[in-house]
């Protein structure tokens, strides 16, 4: 088989097969992203006040009331809180339920993560593909029309740099907001370690 032939082969895939991947990442990427920062922002509290608040609570008898004061603080680390009052109240909460709440907690924390990941490594890896396919496409031009190739190549090029531009245009803000999102889950997680600890030491007593 000859070199044409295998530089042939990129002819006959269409821009848009380069270019539908980098656009769902695009949007999934954005997704996640809009979705985790509403999500930070809704759980974003003081929790060494919603422990104190609902405390004051217990030791007066009411858990009841203790956990309708968490209830106000929505979130992960505040379902924490209120599994340890609802066992409180029943059969007593030891550290295998707090254990057991904090990994849910964790993993609703973390959710998306390594997603917004993925999509921030692979979307240059499918400009880079676009790259690839493109410049083959201008040598297949080359190879069959020689230098009156001029229209297959400027189409092979431009190809070639549409999808490398989208392809950073998409990774580089997803890195951006992977590491944020890392920070605020370290956050979140340092939040949740104090509140599991002093639950602990609670249901020790």
């Amino acid at each position: 088989m000859s070199t044409t032939i295998y530089l042939s082969i990129f002819d006959a895939v269409p821009t848009w097969v380069m270019l539908a991947p980098i656009l769902l990442c695009s949007i999934v990427g954005a997704a996640i992203i809009i979705e985790r920062v509403v999500f930070f922002r809704r759980i974003n509290h003081d929790y060494s006040l919603v422990l104190a608040g609902c405390l004051e609570s217990v030791r007066s008898g009411k858990t009841q009331e203790a956990r309708a004061f968490v209830a106000r603080y929505p979130g992960p680390i505040s379902e924490v809180i209120d599994g340890f009052l609802a066992a409180l109240s029943g059969s007593g909460a030891g550290p295998r339920i707090i254990s057991d709440l904090s990994s849910g907690a964790i993993r609703k924390i973390e959710r998306h993560l390594g997603s917004l990941s993925t999509i921030a490594t692979i979307s240059p890896m499918f400009g880079l593909l676009g790259t690839v396919s493109g410049m083959m496409k201008s040598f297949s031009g080359l190879a069959k029309e020689g230098q009156f190739a001029h229209d297959l190549l400027a189409r092979g090029i431009a190809e070639a740099l549409i999808t490398t531009a989208l392809g950073l245009i998409v990774a580089i803000p997803a890195w951006i907001f992977y590491n944020y999102m890392v920070s605020r889950v370290d956050g979140f997680v340092k939040d949740l370690e104090y509140v599991a600890n002093a639950l602990t030491d609670i249901g020790e007593r």
